[in-house]
């Protein structure tokens, strides 16, 4: 979804970081300052996941004209609203039809209201959210309403204190703000940011109140067929025999190392971009990962030692499986030498942006589309094919997760062991889940393993070997033969 009516800027605000949205006009949207000033406490990811989904929600309002025209009633905001979460649910194929199929229908206007919808996904580049992002989505327009809330209490205030403003007038914009909005254009005691300010607030603070109720998710939101199919091949494992192609096709060293490190270890790819490089022990080629439920079998390290290396902080140690820890370490070194730059800030973050201006940054300040971006642009530039189910599907870099799972409960060879692969419970304590059933999401067992452990049995019976000593093997009963 492009930003097309206004454009935001990241700025510093008293040493965080902070953004600003400009109208069409080049005037700074104060609504959208004051919501990100009271983000306070949150992570710089969920920052940015907050304030680009109320900045394209902006942008939708000014592409509706409910924002930058003539002041429309609380039931077009509230109509205009209700419209976007549409959008988000469906995209261009956004449909306002009442029945299904042969019996579909319009009812009056909404067929001309529907293409209306469509050419504004098209424009805005509207996409489908994914079932995980409704969540966040939800919460961050909620958040910003409940704010334009306060902000038309705060504006209210301003009008009758500053502007002198009939009272009378000010009360009755609970029920109808658009004569206060005309009225406030003639006050000169206001700045043209001010009455822009008063106006946002006004018109976007009533909406929660209007509604009676927060935004919720669309009813009847379920998955099509496609995005079903794109789950299940979203939970297969990322091909081994093709992971030498995405290391080639990787640009920098750092990918390099880190896709590494989430096949070594299967950590989660946010639990490796908080690495800090106090937590890689290059002598043991060991990788700690901070984990304050001891989830992984770090649980059993002795505490003297966490104390001795890491400085009171509870840790988990993680198994990286050969050959994929040589890989990494490698890499890591590689990079370490050759792209990785001394922060400014001193942070000690492993993995860093490479890239001007942020040169030096955490990468964990990234969004997820540009994480995503470098890993499936490798896919693509390495050709590497999906599963036999799907063989246009692009593998992501959570893929390599389940590898990882798929690996250690199948393949991981152990001495003395007839058949290869750790337990079940096993690859739960690597993983590091407090339910095992999440670990059955990951370290699926093949069936090709299934079918040796058949064959072997069959085997055993064919030699005899599974025979307690003088007893035979028993012979089919006799059947008469009938006519």
């Amino acid at each position: 979804m492009a930003l097309v009516h206004v454009r935001k800027e990241e700025v510093n605000e008293y040493g965080r970081p902070s953004w600003r949205l400009t109208d069409p006009s080049g005037v700074y949207i104060s609504v959208f300052s004051e919501f990100c000033h009271r983000l306070k406490g949150l992570r710089y990811a969920t920052l940015l996941r907050y304030t680009t989904v109320v900045a394209r929600f902006i942008d939708y309002l000014y592409e509706v004209k409910v924002l930058g025209a003539a002041p429309v009633s609380r039931s077009v905001v509230n109509d205009a609203i209700n419209y976007y979460l549409e959008l988000l649910r469906s995209g261009e194929h956004v449909s306002l039809t009442i029945g299904k199929r042969e019996r579909a229908r319009y009812a009056e206007g909404d067929e001309a209201r529907e293409a209306a919808l469509r050419s504004v996904a098209r424009r805005l580049k509207i996409e489908p959210l994914a079932a995980g992002s409704w969540a966040n989505t939800i919460a961050a327009l909620n958040h910003f309403l409940r704010l334009c809330a306060m902000l038309e209490n705060e504006a209210k205030e301003m009008a009758l204190n500053r502007g002198g403003m009939d009272p009378t007038l000010v009360a009755n914009a609970a029920w109808d703000y658009r004569p206060l909005l005309e009225a406030v254009d003639g006050v000169t005691a206001f700045s043209p940011e001010e009455v822009l300010h008063l106006k946002q607030s006004s018109m976007l603070g009533g909406v929660i109140r209007f509604r009676g109720t927060e935004l919720t998710r669309p009813r009847g939101l379920r998955k099509s067929v496609r995005q079903q199919r794109q789950m299940d091949v979203d939970s297969l494992d990322f091909p081994l025999e093709h992971f030498p192609a995405l290391i080639a096709a990787a640009t920098t060293w750092r990918d390099r190392a880190l896709w590494a490190l989430l096949l070594a270890s299967g950590i989660r790819r946010s639990e490796a971009l908080n690495l800090q490089w106090c937590d890689i022990d290059f002598a043991k080629r060991e990788v700690f990962v901070l984990d304050p439920d001891s989830l992984r079998y770090g649980r059993e390290m002795p505490q003297t030692e966490r104390d001795q290396r890491f400085k009171g902080r509870t840790v988990s140690r993680t198994y990286l499986f050969l050959p994929y820890r040589t890989w990494f370490f490698e890499y890591l070194s590689r990079y370490r030498k050759e792209e990785y730059r001394l922060p400014q800030d001193g942070n000690d973050f492993v993995f860093q942006y490479l890239i001007k201006p942020h040169y030096g940054r955490p990468l964990h300040e990234a969004t997820d589309e540009t994480l995503n971006s470098a890993f499936t642009s490798a896919v693509k530039r390495a050709q590497i094919p999906g599963p036999p189910v799907a063989r246009e599907h692009t593998w992501t870099a959570h893929s390599l997760r389940h590898s990882y799972g798929v690996y250690m409960l199948n393949d991981y060879e152990v001495p003395g062991q007839t058949m290869p692969g750790l337990t079940l419970a096993e690859v739960q304590q690597l993983m590091g889940h407090r339910d095992v059933n999440t670990t059955r999401k990951y370290a699926r067992e093949r069936t090709s393993r299934l079918q040796a452990k058949l064959q072997a049995h069959d085997l055993h019976f064919i030699q005899g070997e599974a025979l307690p000593p003088g007893l035979a093997l028993p012979s089919p009963p006799a059947v008469p033969l009938i006519g």
